[in-house]
């Protein structure tokens, strides 16, 4: 909660607000921003796309003429008539060695001038016997268990396209022909002929070769490209992972994960028309992307760069503009801490300048009206002070001597020196170096002498008890506040029980933001009207008061000077309170805000 606090504080101020408005403006020219690099990279991808199906169109166009012409090429030997007529002899290619040479020459010839054919070769099935156009010769294999050489025969003149995936170990001696390096083209021989023997012509065609030709397609090493076959089998590719649903996918070109997750791949394709051979193109999407990173990564160093000159227009404005409101706002909390002397620099001659020279003016006038009249209005106000405490010792004076006189008359000189004892030490501290303020266990200290000189004169009528809280004994309070109160309670109280058991109690705490100083005693008490009276008296004493043409009764002399001493030393917020029940006793409490005590 304090760090979200401490966030919006910081939200607040000027500068973090000039960045946010900055950047604010500048949301519009970063958003058209990565606008464009988004259409940039659609855009990009519909053009590869185009591109790469024109590419892909053009050599799947190219592997279309190799192929029909390798396909002529089988056709023109499945239908040459002086070959078909020594395959129809039996056992004249086995045996005889002049029409092997020949049938060699023969096909021999016609794969030399091809360089997509790595050998043509002539299979008699009368006799088990493969001619071939390499320097192997003649082989004796079995074919007729192959399922490919009856299809080849059912499909009756038809080309078939045979895939080997490796040498078996039945065509280990023909392992030039029958490899995954060759697709094989077989066809039937011999169709026009009456009495139809499946003699077969078989076309070896090199892989590489046609790899070769779709590698024009690939721009990076990272791109594959494949060739499949009218049954969706892998004729040739350039790698090794493809997935069969990209030959699903409708669209001709699309974006899709690679099979094993690693990256994003841009997949093209083509299906020839004519052999329904089909190509497919797979790209890393990065890749893709190369040719427009140059422009992307110029938008974004140009975000970079606006984002930098917001700050940096923000610093210069918060430097310009917004420091010397700071500087204001510290000469306010200056003024407001009540240092009037603060006064401001000037460096500049512009509005700024103007307020500040404004500003060192108002502060010297504050400070000479501080001066002048606030300090004259306090040294009034210490006056009438002086004057309200030096009224209570002729008060107090006037009814000691009054107790000194009966009790010379009711007891002997022990006692009396024991009374004029206390009242030299009561007078000493009440004129203890001119000092206005006593702690509050000095003040009880100085109180105790009085209620002692009152003992003797009430004959012990009564007995006192101090009860002080710990943390109130070293505060503070304004002399001779408490002694008219416990007068008060002497004399108007105490003193006019019928019967010894009086009891004075001065006790004091902390309740709240105030000290708390309550003197109690067990006297006679008020009636209801008296208290109201009192109270309503006290209400009337507000800071300022005077008793210029005040018509209180003279009794509550002493009570209405505590008072307006408290609110004048202490302010509105300090209060005297009575309490008091008939023939129970009365309770004074003095409150004194704990604020304003080391004021004291």
């Amino acid at each position: 909660m304090t760090k979200m606090v401490s966030l919006w504080n910081s939200m607040q101020s000027v500068q973090i607000r000039l960045i946010c408005y900055l950047l604010l403006v500048m949301l519009p020219l970063m958003g058209v921003s990565l606008y464009a690099i988004r259409q940039s990279q659609t855009l990009l991808i519909r053009q590869t796309s185009d591109n790469v199906y024109a590419a892909l169109s053009a050599s799947m166009a190219y592997i279309d003429v190799i192929m029909r012409s390798i396909e002529n090429i089988s056709i023109l030997i499945a239908s040459d008539k002086e070959m078909n007529d020594m395959l129809s002899k039996k056992e004249s290619v086995g045996n005889e060695i002049f029409a092997q040479v020949k049938i060699m020459n023969k096909v021999g010839g016609i794969s030399s001038v091809n360089d997509f054919i790595s050998d043509i070769s002539v299979f008699q099935q009368q006799t088990g016997t493969l001619v071939s156009s390499s320097r192997t010769g003649v082989r004796q294999v079995d074919l007729l268990d192959e399922s490919w050489y009856r299809r080849a025969y059912d499909l009756r003149g038809i080309s078939l396209l045979v895939n080997p995936s490796d040498t078996p170990d039945r065509f280990k001696k023909v392992d030039y022909l029958f490899n995954k390096d060759n697709i094989l083209m077989v066809r039937a021989m011999g169709l026009n002929r009456p009495g139809y023997n499946p003699n077969l012509v078989i076309v070896a065609i090199k892989r590489q070769v046609l790899l070769e030709s779709l590698e024009q397609l690939l721009e990076d090493t990272d791109s594959t490209v494949y060739l499949l076959s009218d049954t969706s089998e892998m004729l040739t590719s350039s790698g090794s992972f493809f997935s069969r649903a990209w030959l699903s996918d409708p669209r001709r070109s699309f974006l899709t994960d690679s099979p094993d997750g690693s990256q994003q791949l841009f997949v093209s394709k083509v299906t020839s028309a004519s052999s329904s051979w089909s190509i497919v193109l797979a790209q890393p999407k990065s890749s893709l992307y190369h040719a427009s990173k140059q422009i992307q990564e110029f938008i974004i160093l140009i975000i970079v760069i606006s984002i930098l000159l917001a700050l940096l227009i923000s610093w210069i404005l918060y430097r310009r503009i917004t420091s010397p409101l700071k500087v204001l706002s510290y000469g306010m909390h200056q003024i407001r801490k009540g240092f009037y002397n603060v006064k401001l620099k000037k460096k500049r001659n512009d509005e700024f300048g103007f307020l500040m020279d404004s500003f060192n003016q108002m502060a010297e006038q504050q400070s000479y009206l501080i001066r002048d009249i606030y300090e004259q209005q306090i040294q009034h106000a210490k006056t009438d002070l002086k004057f309200l405490q030096s009224q209570i010792n002729p008060h107090f004076l006037y009814n000691t001597l009054d107790s000194i006189y009966w009790a010379a008359r009711n007891y002997e000189a022990d006692e009396i020196s024991e009374m004029v004892l206390n009242l030299s030490k009561f007078f000493r501290l009440s004129l203890n170096k001119g000092k206005d303020t006593f702690t509050l266990a000095e003040s009880v200290e100085h109180l105790q002498y009085y209620m002692r000189i009152q003992q003797l004169r009430l004959l012990d009528k009564f007995d006192f008890e101090v009860q002080l809280d710990e943390q109130t004994k070293q505060l503070p309070i304004v002399k001779l506040l408490l002694q008219p109160i416990v007068e008060n309670a002497i004399f108007h109280g105490l003193e006019k029980r019928r019967d010894n058991g009086g009891k004075l109690t001065i006790a004091s705490g902390i309740e709240g933001r105030h000290l708390t100083v309550m003197v109690k005693d067990n006297g006679v008490g008020m009636t209801k009207d008296r208290l109201l009276y009192i109270q309503r008296r006290l209400l009337h004493i507000k800071p300022g008061f005077t008793f210029v043409n005040d018509d209180a009764n003279p009794d509550m002399y002493g009570i209405r000077n505590v008072k307006a001493r408290l609110l004048l030393y202490y302010g509105d917020r300090a209060d005297l309170r009575f309490e008091s029940s008939e023939s129970e006793g009365t309770v004074v409490s003095v409150f004194i805000p704990l604020d304003r005590t080391n004021l004291a």
